[in-house]
């Protein structure tokens, strides 16, 4: 059970400033003070005092999170307007509405008067951050890095580092657009706890995961400096700038294998695999679309996924994986994509993959399907010659002839 614990903040101060179409029976709606105040990891609490005309019946809080475009409104908690209208909202911020930190929030507010005419604040946008410590920030080619009490000199080394290895990231994917991230780094097992998504008792007592990427917000929350941990969800966020059709729907074995296959540090988890492989417990590909639950599933199916994209990339290099990014971008299902791109779906790719494992031969020859289909077109040819050579043959027998010369002898 995690310890909440209440701490306030106070920002995102209005001054007197007027309402956009603010006219209600001659008199405007005026904003004489509006606020809000973290209390993290619970909650946001939004504070209004607006000098108004009495006919004013309601207001509502409307809010936007990161980029992602969708307004969402609440009541208010409290409400009242006899000489001025106060007002008070919250927004839910822990297990029943998690927001993660880092993101931006934008705001503004909705008076309705007994016509029903609607008038309409200007917005405000803040960011959602624990207000109990001195952030600070590193600007970087495609992320801001976010951090408090650490050294410096330490940040710095760890984000040149990252973002000379994010290079690589961006040259598979095929970005060009510029990028800001934000990556928030908490420093204590306790801090990671309040800052993470909500986790089951056990993922949370044996910290199962080191950082989480929040694709709709841009951000990413890590624990410590943690060079991997940064890459794989850097990396996370950038496979979602790279496949954000509405339409698609990769397999998270995919997704994880990816962003483990740039950690330098992810070689390790290839020693699972293999005990795995010789226990005869190895999770079937076509199972892994989402991660799973327990915990021991859950290395194992972060050890397979990398492994997989290992092989593919061994095997076949970053031009066809492009090629199946694109294939699931246009909306079609991994085992269409699959075939389209190395020439075999999911199950195939599966024991081939195992063989590999195995160091046996690999059950198909998948390195080129364009290889493939070159050979197809090749033998076919071949085919309709012989078959032509051998009616030839035939009709020159029936007439009593032998073949002229040695090139149509079968």
């Amino acid at each position: 059970m995690i310890l909440l614990s209440v701490i306030a903040a106070i920002a995102g101060l209005f001054g007197g400033g007027e309402l956009q179409d603010a006219a209600v029976n001659g008199r405007a709606v005026t904003i004489v003070e509006s606020s809000h105040r973290i209390e993290f990891p619970d909650r946001i609490v939004f504070t209004l005092e607006a000098e108004a005309p009495p006919d004013i019946q309601s207001a509502l809080l409307y809010y936007t999170l990161g980029s992602q475009g969708v307004k969402v409104y609440t009541y208010p908690v409290r409400f009242t307007n006899s000489e001025n209208i106060e007002a008070e909202f919250i927004v839910n911020t822990g297990r029943d509405g998690f927001i993660p930190q880092g993101a931006d929030i934008e705001y503004y507010y909705v008076f309705t008067d007994s016509l029903g005419n609607r008038t309409t604040s200007e917005s405000r946008t803040f960011e959602y951050l624990d207000p109990r410590y001195n952030w600070r920030r590193l600007v970087q080619d495609d992320y801001t890095l976010i951090w408090h009490n650490r050294p410096e000199r330490a940040v710095r080394r760890l984000a040149a580092d990252v973002s000379l290895r994010m290079r690589a990231v961006r040259d598979m994917f095929g970005l060009e657009d510029d990028y800001d991230f934000k990556a928030v780094i908490v420093n204590s097992r306790s801090e990671a706890d309040r800052s993470f998504p909500p986790l089951s008792a056990t993922a949370q007592d044996t910290f199962l995961y080191g950082g989480f990427a929040f694709d709709r917000y841009g951000v990413l929350v890590v624990a410590g400096l943690n060079r991997d941990s940064l890459i794989h969800e850097l990396t996370h966020l950038m496979f979602a700038e790279r496949v954000d059709s509405p339409r698609a729907k990769p397999p998270a074995w995919l997704n994880e294998g990816l962003a483990m296959y740039f950690e330098p540090g992810g070689g390790y988890r290839e020693s699972d695999v293999q005990k795995a492989l010789r226990a005869g417990y190895l999770i079937p590909l076509r199972h892994m679309k989402s991660v799973p639950g327990r915990p021991d599933e859950v290395r194992l199916f972060y050890s397979q996924s990398a492994s997989m994209v290992r092989f593919m990339m061994h095997e076949f290099g970053y031009e066809r994986m492009d090629m199946l990014l694109t294939e699931l971008n246009e909306g079609r299902k991994i085992e269409d994509a699959l075939i389209a791109t190395y020439g075999v779906g999911v199950d195939e790719l599966d024991k081939s993959w195992r063989r590999y494992l195995a160091g046996e031969t690999s059950i198909f020859q998948i390195r080129d399907p364009g290889a493939l289909g070159t050979s197809a077109i090749i033998g076919a040819a071949l085919l309709v010659t012989t078959s032509a050579v051998l009616i030839r043959w035939l009709k020159n027998l029936r007439r009593g002839e032998q073949p002229a010369d040695e090139e149509e002898r079968l």
